[in-house]
């Protein structure tokens, strides 16, 4: 559970966004979410870009495709503000913990 509690996994949303999103996988709350504000596809990438996120990657429920590259994209922004190299782990590390994480919250 570790890495759906990351803040890798947190962006600041409205009230009403997160009610609509409400546990459920990314592929459907997207597709709530365009329906009741009429938002394009195309619109609603844009947004999800903004916050640092892969559409790709949500859209399709790939939570581990999804984690790794935001994290990648945020360390980037640091590593760019601060003028500082940050020491990452390995994908193989990263990738068993998520993959044990999935696991885990499968079995819930």
């Amino acid at each position: 559970m570790q890495h759906y509690q990351s803040i890798i996994n947190k962006t600041p949303l409205s009230a009403k966004t997160n009610r609509i999103i409400g546990g459920k996988a990314p592929s459907e709350y997207l597709r709530k979410i365009a329906q009741s504000t009429g938002i394009s596809d195309e619109r609603l990438d844009e947004i999800l870009a903004s916050h640092v996120t892969e559409p790709d990657a949500i859209r399709a429920d790939d939570f581990s495709r999804f984690f790794y590259a935001r994290q990648e994209a945020l360390l980037a922004r640091i590593e760019n503000a601060t003028g500082k190299g940050i020491t990452r782990q390995s994908d193989d590390a990263i990738n068993r913990d998520l993959e044990d994480e999935i696991i885990e919250k499968e079995d819930e």
